[in-house]
């Protein structure tokens, strides 16, 4: 008896370990891809590579661990959306709506998001590495930890944005607006930071080691930049 319950388990597990991973509801994914209108729909671990999905309404839909690599997700309306642990590799997400959206942990290293808008998105331990983002906007999103490195953020609106402990060596800030967000233990060596509005966005620990300066505001504070950076408001000098 013991072996045929064995024997039954043995059988079952592989049929429970393909549900379990492919946890997605089917009529959702056909949906979607029949109609591009699937807002709260069950998509998790989802197989949507390269799907075309231009415009979609995936407001609020759950796309956890979906496989979107090099999807088409222009003008797409991803409001409230969870993309965590997603697959966004070199995804095209030009002028999408991905306020609120959780990001954590997707891998967007390479994809394309020139203008869109994320306020307010959950972005921790994400990978940006290479990524597109100029012009977008950025305001109050959380990046912590988040690779940045050699992504483009030119002219982005990062004000209120939590940057604590990223990684943007490499990264094009030009012209950026940083007010007030925190860069506290960022790295940023090499960044191009010229015209970039940091304010009062620097902490302790941040690295700015061979970063480009020229034309950056500090805010109302007048700083002094020699081999290191002196500013009035700042008891400890910051790595130039």
């Amino acid at each position: 008896m013991q072996f045929k319950t064995l024997a039954l388990v043995a059988i079952l597990s592989p049929v429970w370990l393909v549900s379990s991973v492919r946890a997605e509801n089917p009529a959702h994914v056909r949906q979607l891809l029949e109609t591009k209108q699937c807002p709260g729909c069950d998509l998790r671990n989802a197989n949507l590579f390269k799907a075309n999905l231009f415009g979609a309404d995936l407001m609020g839909a759950d796309l956890s661990g979906a496989n979107l690599y090099e999807a088409k997700l222009m003008e797409a309306d991803l409001r409230d959306a969870n993309l965590s642990n997603a697959n966004l590799f070199n995804a095209d997400l030009n002028a999408a709506n991905l306020v609120r959206a959780d990001l954590r942990g997707a891998d967007l290293s390479y994809a394309f998001l020139g203008r869109a808008n994320l306020t307010r998105a959950s972005l921790q331990n994400a990978k940006l590495y290479t990524a597109n983002l100029s012009e977008t906007s950025l305001f109050e999103a959380n990046l912590s930890n988040t690779d940045l490195g050699r992504a483009s953020l030119f002219r982005v609106n990062l004000e209120r944005a939590n940057l604590s402990g990223a990684n943007l060596t490499y990264a094009d800030l030009r012209d950026t607006n940083l007010k007030n967000a925190d860069l506290s233990q960022a790295i940023l060596p090499e960044t191009q930071l010229s015209g970039t509005n940091i304010d009062l966005s620097l902490r302790e620990k941040t690295d700015l080691s061979k970063s480009n300066l020229r034309e950056t505001r500090f805010g109302n504070f007048p700083c002094v930049l020699q081999s290191v950076l002196y500013c009035v408001n700042e008891s400890k000098p910051f790595n130039d």
